[in-house]
């Protein structure tokens, strides 16, 4: 049995990796973190790595009742919630405490604006008035001040009853009755840690991250795949033309080679408007130029082979010649130029992207996430190291698995 190489081994194990992430997507990482790939925590925009917050699309509940006596106050023992029209779940109850991290939440983001992640925090008089005078709230909530100020992390931790809503509630409401008992209740959603830290706008640096490789890698295999078939027809037409026919449109892929290659993609896509499609055709329409000479060359030499001479005189036309014979006894050096098309692809589509001229928000690519998080390099180096990481390592696995197919 013949042994892989290490360095295809760890390429193909590379790829695998990637590809799975790929394919679970924000999902996988939402599973994972509890945040949603567009969930926005404002309060704490660009949170460093392992922040911790409460996550909004997936979250996870302590189990602890003691929430449930802090939202339910005086009233029967049930946390009601009803539905608009639209099917949005709304909550009477749940309210004041809707209003109370409101209040907290602006008090939070002054803080973190001002002093950091490590600051003092909130002084407890803010604490008192954004919680209403309700003393339940405030001897829970205080416990995470110490001399009358409160730091961030922990008071997000001490707050986190507060930020029970009505989706929760409906989530939680087993029997349907349009109310949370005692019995029902899960208790309040736990803080989660942002592994990579948060965006400008608070969102997940690691989910995005996810919905970055599938944006980046459907890209460029999307590409790739366009740009094969066009190089393959160009390049098998020209050489069962051959005469004139050929020179003609083997000059006219001399000349678009010989240009700019990001001129002309810019050029393009500033023509059509920025956006995933208009990328994707754009670098489709030039990276087919090596693979029309590829096939030409490996046409051309087959040409004179005796079964092909053999299909000629049994009256295969040049169509079925080239889909049943030439192209298919050209497979390996068509299919290894094929996979080099992908990382190019990638590489293009970053660039693009990094410039505005490719993937739009909201949806994010590996481009994008590079280029938001390349204003703030010196403050918060995760934005760009993370995403940079990944690109690097994509492209490095996919070009050492197709050199080494090759």
């Amino acid at each position: 049995m013949t042994r892989l190489p290490p360095t295809r081994l760890a390429a193909y194990a590379g790829l695998a990796l990637l590809f799975a992430l790929a394919i679970a997507g924000p999902r996988a990482g939402t599973m994972v973190t509890g945040y949603g790939a567009d969930e926005q925590h404002t309060t704490f925009p660009f949170a460093p790595p392992g922040f911790r917050d409460v996550p909004a699309a997936d979250p996870a509940f302590d189990g602890d009742p003691a929430a449930f006596a802090l939202l339910d106050g005086d009233r029967d023992g049930r946390l009601a919630w009803v539905a608009d029209p639209d099917g949005t779940p709304r909550s009477p109850e749940l309210a004041p405490a809707a209003a109370a991290w409101r209040g907290l939440s602006l008090d939070l983001s002054g803080a973190w604006g001002a002093q950091g992640r490590d600051g003092r925090g909130v002084p407890g008089a803010l604490v008192r008035a954004a919680l209403g005078g309700n003393d339940a709230w405030i001897a829970t909530v205080l416990t995470a001040c110490d001399d009358d100020a409160c730091p961030i992390e922990p008071l997000v931790e001490s707050s986190r009853f507060l930020r029970m809503t009505p989706a929760h509630l409906a989530a939680l409401d087993a029997n349907g009755d349009g109310a949370v008992d005692a019995g029902e209740f899960r208790g309040a959603p736990r803080t989660s840690p942002h592994l990579l830290g948060t965006d400008d706008l608070g969102r997940d640096t690691a989910v995005r991250l996810l919905d970055g490789i599938r944006m980046s890698l459907a890209v460029g295999l999307v590409a790739a795949l366009a740009a094969s078939i066009i190089g393959i027809a160009w390049g098998a037409t020209a050489a069962l033309a051959g005469g004139a026919v050929e020179s003609v449109m083997m000059r006219l892929v001399d000349v678009i080679y010989g240009l700019p290659f990001l001129f002309i993609v810019i050029l393009v896509i500033s023509l059509v408007g920025p956006s995933t499609l208009n990328v994707l055709l754009a670098i489709a329409g030039v990276q087919w130029l090596t693979m029309a000479r590829t096939v030409r060359a490996l046409v051309k030499s087959l040409r004179s082979a005796p079964y092909i001479e053999a299909a000629e005189v049994m009256g295969c036309g040049p169509v079925r010649l080239v889909a049943t014979h030439l192209v298919p006894n050209a497979r390996r050096p068509i299919l290894a130029w094929a996979a080099l098309l992908v990382p190019a692809a990638i590489k293009e589509e970053a660039f693009l992207s990094f410039l505005g001229l490719g993937v739009q928000a909201p949806r994010a690519s590996l481009g994008t996430l590079i280029a938001d998080g390349a204003g703030r390099l010196a403050e918060s180096p995760w934005l760009v190291a993370a995403p940079a990481a990944v690109l690097f390592l994509l492209v490095l696995c996919i070009t050492v698995a197709a050199d080494e197919a090759r």
